[in-house]
């Protein structure tokens, strides 16, 4: 191989482009198919999951836990069923041990979780953890965070939404690790811990109030079919579970729980994935790596004509076409090998941030196992074979005297290099048109109004705090700070959507309409900070209910002349005002009509304390304000942030959806930008002769550059109607994802073939400006 690291090192440029080219695309690749190969065994941890189904209905995969019993004791086919809680993660919970107070994040089960699931215990006994209302069960991180290095299990703890009950650990299992329940599940609780979460879901409550916090979840024995029965679970539903009696839910079905994952139907509970967006991060990968392999060939073929002298000699010597081609291929090998390596250092250093922009957990050393390693061997053999062909082909074919009557060398002159040109052009701009279209669809998201404004607003979760004396004491004691314009207490705030509430109210005609409000009890300065203009206010002195303009257009009242609402079971809601509509949660959710339910803020369960400061030193007033309300809970873990901060939280899978699309598009861009230079360098250097030719018959240095360019812009033109059927496909599939109202493509279409362009024809004029301009006799003086 002397030879060839002499090559290697001789042209540089070759060298550079080709190892940074196919090092970036296989790093891609690299990352992308970790995430695949992780989200496609998402679920693989759970025992006999084929034969378990989630209770489904048209709009989530969750029920209320008292269905489960029902259905359990109407349908004996089911073998065995559990439920799942998520409303107790994220929500604030912290534990209490000796006297130090740690956020932890639950989910609460029935019992036979383990047992139904299949997951082991690493201490304890599975079939008896959760027997006892006042058990816990600890992940290993869980414990560690609880109890550091010492045995967790036996230890007692004092959970905050229970602050009468102490729990005791009865067992720890492993971390969750590519399940369908998230990674930062740290404790497993009974059931019965939702009495002091969400009475709504709980299991002692008759009325099943919540019907989308719980999972409900069984296993069918083999050969059953579970929708077999659907029409007659409809019908008993009717019978007791206000959902179906009302018309909220018109279908109720089972689902697989290894479809899950990819549904398109949400589940609060359980981890789901883009499916859409996995083929288009492999497709964007797949691409990019096809980019930098045509690249590499196509620079190899345009280098033939240099190291056809080289493998002439060979021939002469001696050696067969069967020795040259293996050479070749064996050089093609280590070369990818070479850029592998480099792809996987590169992978394993951005992995974090590339965890953090797709949405989920990397791992690509703690994956790799012996199937792992297998498939990289494949795959680099394959990547050999396919970069190393053609060149391989080539020079192993041709006849040395050939190469001395220089046929070879004019046919690597055009046909290659318009083949780069036209696929490399044709994919960059496919790429760039999906890049511009997604950030002006993500534009248009963020810049939509929401119907109301907002200032410099703190966000503090006024739940962990466990007392309304604790709350009011901080909303006073903050008024008091000079920099500091309103406080509210709320339960919600638009971007979280406060609190469902669907009532069957009479329209106009005194017929039955099922409403799906969204619910604000907050007070009066809710109004005032996020700029909310009344309508019209009839000033009421009670509690005042203020309806959105949607709530009269829905039932076809006429405001003027509704001094109430009314719904079927006879109660009447004061209509104390109206105001204009506003979007609640983001701009791609379903809206709803909404009502505000104006309280003196003592009589206040708050969800929410909102603080609006004025315009300074922002970082300092957040500091101070949360020492302050640290004291007053006592030091319990929260935390506070900037409404402006959660606004683009909640928009945070559009923008890393964004950045990774602008990752590969500039990825694609450089690797274009990279062999185009390269190539367009070779390919003038292999035309000099001929332009030398051409300038003593005539020809100009103009003339001759506008011929390159003439050459550069047909194929790139070819290439751009190659990119037209590419970029539609791409952007009917953004469209799927964002479910927003979609826009033309032609402008950021016609943006990115400038850009291509600009790239392409300057990278050509620039590199031929000195070749033009040559002096003819250098180049055809030893003919």
């Amino acid at each position: 191989m002397k030879t060839y690291f002499t090559y290697l090192q001789r042209n540089k440029l070759f060298t550079l482009v080709n190892v940074a080219g196919l090092g970036i695309s296989l790093m891609f690749v690299l990352l992308i198919a970790n995430m695949v190969v992780r989200q496609v065994t998402v679920g693989d941890d759970i025992k006999d999951i084929d034969h378990i189904y989630v209770l489904s209905n048209e709009s989530y995969f969750a029920g209320n836990y008292l269905v489960g019993e029902r259905l359990a004791s109407r349908y004996p086919e089911m073998a065995d069923w559990c439920a799942v809680n998520s409303e107790a993660y994220k929500s604030g919970t912290y534990a209490t041990v000796d006297d130090r107070k740690t956020s932890l994040e639950i989910y609460c089960v029935k019992e036979n979780f383990f047992r139904f699931f299949g997951y082991s215990l690493l201490s304890g006994n599975p079939d008896q953890a959760l027997i006892d209302a006042h058990s816990i069960v600890l992940t290993e991180s869980g414990a560690r965070k609880l109890f550091g290095e010492e045995p967790a299990e036996g230890k007692r703890i004092h959970l905050s939404n229970d602050r009468k009950g102490v729990y005791t650990v009865t067992g720890i299992m492993k971390n969750f690790n590519n399940s369908l329940i998230p990674d930062g599940v740290e404790a497993i609780l009974p059931f019965d811990y939702v009495d002091f979460v969400n009475w709504g879901s709980s299991k002692h409550n008759p009325e099943m109030n919540n019907v989308g916090g719980t999972a409900i979840l069984v296993r069918f024995p083999q050969g059953t079919d579970p929708n077999r029965k659907n029409a007659d679970m409809r019908s008993f539903f009717a019978t007791f579970f206000w959902p179906y009696q009302h018309d909220v839910f018109h279908e109720a079905f089972w689902t697989s729980l290894k479809e899950v994952h990819f549904a398109s139907i949400p589940s609060p509970q359980f981890q789901q994935y883009n499916l859409t967006r996995v083929w288009i991060f492999l497709a964007a990968g797949s691409l990019i790596l096809l980019m930098a392999v045509f690249n590499y060939v196509s620079m190899c073929v345009a280098q033939v004509s240099y190291r056809a002298k080289e493998m002439a000699t060979r021939r002469l010597l001696g050696s067969s076409e069967r020795s040259i081609f293996w050479r070749l291929m064996g050089e093609s090998a280590l070369f990818t090998v070479g850029a592998f390596l480099l792809a996987l250092v590169l992978a394993k250093l951005v992995e974090p941030t590339a965890s953090d922009v797709l949405q989920t957990r990397l791992d690509l050393f703690g994956d790799m196992g012996w199937m792992t390693v297998l498939v990289y061997l494949v795959g680099i053999a394959l990547l050999s074979l396919g970069a190393g062909l053609v060149p391989a082909v080539l020079l192993s074919h041709y006849h040395p005297l050939d190469v001395v009557k220089g046929t070879f060398r004019r046919k690597t002159k055009a046909v290659y290099l318009r083949i780069l040109y036209v696929v490399q052009s044709g994919l960059t701009v496919a790429m760039l048109t999906c890049a511009l279209y997604l950030s002006v669809q993500i534009y248009r998201i963020l810049h939509e109004p929401m119907g109301y404004t907002y200032g410099h607003v703190l966000d503090y979760p006024a739940l962990v705090a466990g007392s309304r004396e604790k709350i009011r004491l901080f909303r006073d004691e903050a008024r008091k700070k000079p920099f500091v314009k309103k406080v509210c207490l709320t339960q919600g705030v638009p971007l979280s959507g406060g609190n469902n509430n669907t009532i069957q109210m009479y329209d106009a005609h005194n017929r039955q309409k099922s409403l799906s409000f969204q619910v604000f009890r907050t007070d009066s300065a809710f109004l005032d900070i996020f700029h909310i203009r009344l309508l019209d206010d009839r000033k009421l002195s009670q509690a005042k209910m203020y309806f959105s303009e949607s709530t009269f257009d829905s039932l076809q009242l006429a405001y003027d002349r509704t001094p109430a609402l009314h719904d079927i079971d006879a109660r009447s809601y004061m209509v104390g005002g109206r105001y204009a509509d506003f979007k609640f949660r983001s701009v791609l959710d379903p809206q709803s009509p909404t009502f505000l339910l104006v309280e003196h803020p003592d009589s206040l369960g708050a969800w929410n304390v909102l603080i609006e400061t004025i315009d300074g030193d922002l970082p300092a007033y957040k500091k101070e304000l949360d020492t302050l309300y640290s004291e007053i809970i006592d030091g319990a873990p929260f935390e506070s942030k900037w409404y402006g901060d959660e606004m683009r939280e909640k928009y945070q899978d559009l923008l890393h959806l964004r950045t990774l699309i602008v990752a590969f598009t500039c990825a694609a861009l450089l690797i274009s930008l990279l062999g185009l230079t390269a190539m367009s360098i070779y390919f003038i250097s292999q035309r000099k002769r001929d332009i030398a030719i051409r300038k003593v018959f005539g020809s100009s240095a103009g003339m001759e550059r506008a011929r390159l360019l003439r050459f550069s812009l047909l194929s790139l033109l070819v290439g751009v109607v190659c990119a037209v059927p590419l970029s539609w496909f791409g952007v009917q599939q953004i469209d799927r994802i964002l479910h927003y109202s979609p826009t033309t493509m032609w402008g950021v279409f016609g943006v990115a073939f400038l850009l291509v362009a600009l790239i392409s024809l300057g990278s050509v004029c620039l590199i031929s400006w000195k070749a033009v301009r040559e002096n003819p006799v250098n180049n055809i003086k030893t003919e």
